[in-house]
């Protein structure tokens, strides 16, 4: 998965790229990306837009003809463009190009003026095969920054290590937030969506015996559908267990985590969105990552309700008081950065 927010329509479409795009430099590794609501959606940065694919004809030249006259190729041919509302995410590409550029009015025939042009900027929208190994992460609708997979040579169930009712095998979270992760399991190239709440380590350590409780609800979607693999609790509410609709309503002691994972997810391009409401007792949100360099997990976006809520909406130390929501989408890339 790698690096995307709003509107424009991209030009210069009768163009030929001189230099291939990133993408067809990716591995093909297991990858969660979020499909565009053509309703609602209007992506448009450095890298992506919202898209629709269109039907183009490009001018040909007609030989030995002075004043250079083109005409239309009858053949058709389909591509993308930027376009709000759209109905897909594109990679935005920029590249020198050469191009038949027409001006005047075609004659009877459908012949026209035409001019060869050389621009070093031209533009186009490209929507390949998905990206792999990075996503970007939106938190209410700002890029948050770029995540990889973090590699398990093992199952989810031993990733996750559930058991005495807290994640016993999960790492490097952080205690009073929402923690997102996803999980590869590298030995099956499996990847799986996890949400964890809290740290339980740390947990019984500043809130023994209980001393207060968290309460969360999410709603998972994704255009596939998506499996409750990991409990943590049973007993806690869970619905939508094989649709594109996952609901969960989770209440704990501090002194432990809680959470789940969903998948395993698929490979082809489709996604995930997160919004989780109703949060008692939560600071914020924490997406994280894997650096290969260091082969460690790292904590990507920090994103805490006391840095974007009302403090009056807050407890007084910034926890939620209980009807905080937050919304996290994961959308495509091809290099981070």
């Amino acid at each position: 998965m790698r690096a995307a927010v709003f509107a424009a329509v991209v030009a210069a479409w009768l163009c030929v790229a001189s230099a291939k795009s990133e993408l067809e430099h990716s591995v093909q590794r297991p990858i969660a990306i979020a499909q565009v609501d053509p309703q609602a959606s209007c992506v448009s940065n450095e890298t992506h837009c919202t898209c629709l694919p269109t039907q183009h004809r490009r001018l040909v030249k007609i030989p030995d003809t002075n004043p250079q006259m083109c005409y239309l190729d009858p053949m058709e041919f389909e591509s993308h463009k930027c376009a709000c509302p759209g109905n897909a995410l594109c990679e935005k590409l920029e590249f020198a190009c050469e191009k038949l550029e027409a001006f005047g009015e075609f004659n009877a025939e459908g012949h026209v003026p035409c001019t060869e042009v050389r621009d070093p900027t031209c533009y186009g929208a490209g929507n390949p095969e998905p990206c792999s190994a990075h996503v970007n992460v939106f938190v209410d609708g700002v890029l948050k920054g770029c995540v990889d997979n973090i590699p398990v040579d093992s199952n989810v169930d031993d990733a996750y290590g559930y058991g005495d009712y807290k994640a016993q095998n999960i790492e490097n979270v952080e205690l009073d937030y929402i923690n997102l992760r996803f999980i590869e399991t590298t030995q099956n190239s499996e990847l799986h969506f996890c949400v964890i709440y809290g740290n339980w380590k740390l947990g019984e350590v500043l809130h023994p015996n209980g001393a207060f409780d968290r309460h969360e609800k999410a709603k998972i979607t994704a255009d596939f559908p998506l499996h409750i693999e990991i409990k943590d609790d049973a007993s806690d509410f869970y619905a939508g267990d094989g649709t594109n609709e996952v609901l969960t309503e989770h209440t704990h002691y501090a002194s432990k985590s809680d959470g789940y994972c969903l998948g395993p997810l698929l490979g082809d391009g489709s996604g995930v969105r997160a919004e989780f409401y109703d949060l008692n007792n939560i600071f914020g949100l924490n997406v994280q990552t894997y650096d290969s360099d260091t082969t460690s997990i790292v904590n990507l976006a920090n994103w805490a309700f006391a840095d974007h809520r009302p403090a009056t909406d807050l407890q007084a130390d910034g926890h939620s008081n209980g009807d905080e929501s937050v919304i996290v989408e994961f959308r495509p890339t091809c290099t981070c950065g």
